[in-house]
């Protein structure tokens, strides 16, 4: 999903996920630029940029869906790698992400049933 930001460099590409996040996320430029503590015709500016990359993409809700799963997924990644970063210095040792599967013992209950 997030192939056009790849031919950017890393700071360009960054500065364009975190506004392309906020905005969907806020809904709308203003919402975006007090989230990012920008103003709200930077919000715009990227946004072009990001239209000029994505193409009429932005304007279909399921592609907009798809877009905030993947960025929102990457900012969790970061912060599960900036974490495990932190805690391995700490311990003098590096430590990795040990994940298990979730087992539920019985099936959820829906409306009752």
């Amino acid at each position: 999903m997030l192939k056009p930001l790849a031919d950017l460099t890393p700071r360009q590409s960054e500065r364009l996920e975190v506004t392309l996040l906020a905005w969907l996320e806020g809904g709308g430029a203003p919402e975006a630029a007090k989230a990012l503590s920008v103003h709200p015709q930077t919000v715009r500016y990227r946004m072009r940029q990001l239209e000029k990359l994505f193409g009429p993409g932005l304007r279909d809700p399921r592609t907009r869906f798809e877009l905030e799963m993947a960025l929102r997924s990457r900012r969790l990644m970061a912060q599960v790698r900036r974490q495990n970063s932190r805690s391995g210095r700490r311990n003098g040792r590096v430590v990795t992400a040990d994940f298990t599967p979730l087992v539920v013992g019985r099936m959820a209950r829906v409306n009752g049933l």
